[in-house]
């Protein structure tokens, strides 16, 4: 019987290769997802988006596979659509692939994401009309508003890991309360 030579041999690993069919962006913005089968409703920011999905920030993400209701938003514009999970890390985040948009909801997709490759350049306003510069009152906000803000700041940290897990869950019932 021959001897088991204890030489362990490593192979290079294979490069690592981007699966993403488009280029991502960088993109802060306010998401919400709503889980089509649970009736679940989460708040979060989009950290990058590109033609076919994002990324979002949020410290409970939906389990892979999850259908959901994705609605994005961004200074005046929204955009809808279904998206799938496909990956899911909790206390950070969850990416999603979209599946399927409205004609209109795509044009504002596609806005976007020309704006943020810089194939449409985004007009400077020199000055505003005297009609639009107006006094801003002081900002009403309901007690949910305020709390959602909170909760997306929070996942906000969370996910830049200014907040770790503990603290972020610990003020987020706090919230809660």
């Amino acid at each position: 019987m021959g001897t088991l030579d204890k030489t362990v041999y490593r192979q290079a690993s294979p490069p690592i290769t981007e699966k993403r069919r488009c280029p991502r962006y960088p993109f802060c913005s306010a998401a919400e997802a709503l889980d089509l089968e649970g009736d679940t409703r989460i708040f979060g920011r989009l950290a990058d988006i590109a033609k076919h999905g994002c990324y979002m920030d949020t410290i409970s993400p939906f389990a892979k596979n999850a259908a959901v209701r994705l609605t994005i938003s961004k200074g005046q514009q929204t955009f809808q659509t279904d998206a799938k999970v496909v990956y899911s890390m909790i206390g950070m985040g969850m990416g999603l692939f979209f599946t399927a948009a409205e004609p209109e909801q795509l044009r504002v997709l596609g806005g976007w994401l020309e704006e943020l490759s810089g194939e449409r350049q985004v007009k400077p306003v020199d000055k505003l009309p005297q009609n639009l510069i107006l006094q801003p009152e002081p900002a009403k906000r309901s007690d949910h508003e305020v709390r959602t803000v909170l909760s997306e700041l929070i996942a906000l940290l969370n996910g830049k890991a200014v907040l770790n897990d503990s603290e972020g869950m610990a003020l987020l019932r706090k919230l809660s309360k």
